[in-house]
């Protein structure tokens, strides 16, 4: 068909309708999510330059394509002969599972005790599981299209993070940003997961992005509008991971008081003299240090606990506590063992696993995401620099939303597959930074080449 003012249109219109037709029987989640996609794509790159915004719309694109393809390969290497699914992780049946079991009960549909006792568990309710039964209620039983529902939600926070950091860093470091996580095999496979990873970032990047849009709004109305849709998100981060809006919350907090510090050399003397006061209090004061020395003593067997899991296990504590390990009971630190373990918990945070202590094939893999990470912890102090002075709200609202979490991870982590789980939660945030000292450093080194 060469025109669709010719004779022919109705045959194309009539074989399209008969494609669309059968896609959505298969499986109408697919059809659904694919116009979503299709719709992102087209409003995603609303307001920019023609050539960013076909360069933005080639690499949603790709990342589309590839998270199909990604997802059609698991489907057609996973065995069809039961009533499961392909699995990339293992917490994904859990949760799969569990969402049929909670749809069979809102339907009627006959089931066992055993099956009533899973779908009313206390354990691992969240807002992931009410949300993805809820999508299978609608639209049926749907275990590959709620990766791609999932990979939908992920390429969407990344946009929401990709156009606050261009507004204040420019194109070069946002489209930087935007290819890391987009591409970056760690994310790229979380991203099409049945894990809440996708939804938390969502979520997260949502208060992120209402809150940097909303200090820098002049109007109060639309302040207030931003700090409705952020108490939303809020509002549904409440139980997708312990702490979730404390940490969300806190990471604005300290990036708001980061960015009135830093305004004026005077304050910057005041919370410095205010640090050395409360370091000082920690000190002397015994019931200052006991409140410190309780809350790292209950971090303390939050870590034996991961460490006495299966798998490779690294140690941040003295070793005789490993030696006789309480059985749940919190251990009762001195401040000297106290000190030790947070700078170890520090340390092993940003190094481990180093490359000599590679124990699986899993962790041999993963090696070049880990040199990379590297190059992330390095690149990221620069970036801070010269992204304040670019836009100071911004990178302080980065460094604010890194650092809660990344103190919780190091102290209460003991697995090092749980640690480069977790630690992926801040590299969403920390690329912007470790970007823009990425391009800095270029700069300098580039003038420094054209001097004489």
């Amino acid at each position: 068909m060469r025109s669709f003012d010719g004779e022919r249109w109705w045959a194309a219109a009539m074989a399209g309708g008969a494609l669309l037709g059968v896609a959505y029987t298969l499986s109408p989640l697919t059809v659904v999510v694919a116009c979503g996609a299709i719709a992102m794509t087209a409003v995603a790159g609303q307001g920019l330059p023609r050539e960013e915004r076909r360069w933005l719309m080639a690499i949603l694109g790709v990342a589309f394509a590839l998270r199909a393809a990604a997802v059609c390969a698991l489907f057609l290497l996973s065995p069809h002969n039961t009533q499961g699914a392909g699995i990339l992780f293992g917490d994904e049946s859990y949760a799969l599972y569990r969402s049929w079991r909670m749809r069979d009960v809102l339907l009627g549909i006959p089931m066992l005790k055993y099956d009533y006792l899973i779908a009313y568990d206390v354990y691992g309710r969240s807002n992931y599981l009410t949300a993805i039964t809820f999508v299978q209620t609608l639209f049926g039983p749907a275990p590959y299209a709620l990766r791609l529902l999932n990979a939908l939600m992920f390429v969407g926070a990344v946009l929401l993070l990709f156009r606050v950091t261009r507004r204040a860093f420019g194109p070069a470091v946002a489209f930087a940003g935007l290819l890391v996580l987009l591409f970056l095999p760690t994310l790229f496979f979380w991203s099409i997961s049945l894990l809440k990873e996708s939804l938390y970032f969502v979520l997260t990047a949502v208060v992120f992005a209402a809150a940097a849009a909303g200090l820098s709004a002049r109007s109060w109305p639309a302040r207030a509008g931003l700090a409705v849709i952020a108490s939303a998100a809020l509002w549904a981060l409440r139980d997708l991971r312990t702490g979730a809006v404390i940490l969300a919350v806190g990471g604005i907090a300290i990036g708001v008081a980061c960015r009135w510090i830093f305004a004026k050399p005077w304050r910057i003397w005041s919370a410095a003299g205010a640090v050395a006061v409360v370091a000082l209090a920690v000190v002397v004061q015994p019931r200052v240090q006991a409140m410190v020395l309780n809350g790292l003593d209950r971090a303390a067997t939050e870590h034996t606990g991961h460490v006495f899991t299966v798998g490779h296990a690294y140690k941040l504590l003295d070793a005789p506590f490993y030696v006789f390990p309480h059985a749940g009971q919190e251990y009762s630190l001195t401040p000297a063992e106290a000190a030790r373990f947070v700078v170890r918990g520090i340390a092993s945070y940003l190094v481990v696993p180093l490359p000599w202590q590679i124990a699986t094939t899993g962790e041999l893999v993963y090696l070049p995401e880990q040199v990379f990470w590297y190059v992330l912890i390095v690149l990221a102090p620069i970036g801070v620099v010269a992204g304040y002075r670019r836009d100071p709200m911004v990178t302080s609202l980065l460094v604010g939303y890194l650092i809660p979490t990344a103190a919780v991870v190091a102290l209460t982590t003991g697995n090092v597959g749980t640690l480069i789980r977790h630690r992926t939660l801040i590299v969403p945030y920390l690329i912007w930074l470790s970007a823009m000292g990425a391009c800095a450093a270029a700069v300098r080194l580039s003038a420094a080449r054209q001097k004489p």
